[in-house]
């Protein structure tokens, strides 16, 4: 079964777990922080490059924070929630870094 990438619903879903105290997935505010920055991200990099701009970067976080292959993306819930301003400063960046690129089309 496949859990959605993006969510901007903060209603809890089948998909969610507890977290140990402490970590970015037992605090809602920095979870939903990360979720809306992932998809702003998403959906500034799917104007610029198409439909599959989300897997790209969903699989940019993963190579760019060493999370391997075979693990899902939603394991940041349980780092250390002082790792989540790395994590925002990392999607901002990204998504400034989009912004600043000429859109491209893809082609049909």
């Amino acid at each position: 079964m496949n859990q959605p990438a993006f969510s901007d619903d903060s209603e809890p879903s089948l998909f969610d777990t507890h977290h140990a105290p402490g970590t970015i997935g037992a605090d809602a505010g920095l979870r939903g922080r990360i979720e809306a920055a992932l998809a702003d991200l998403g959906r500034a990099r799917e104007e610029c490059f198409g439909y599959a701009a989300y897997g790209a970067v969903v699989a940019g976080l993963k190579r760019d924070f060493a999370i391997p292959s075979y693990v899902p993306w939603t394991d940041i819930w349980n780092w250390p929630a002082d790792r989540a301003d790395e994590i925002l400063n990392y999607l901002h960046g990204r998504h400034a870094e989009t912004l600043g690129r000429p859109a491209q089309r893809r082609s049909a």
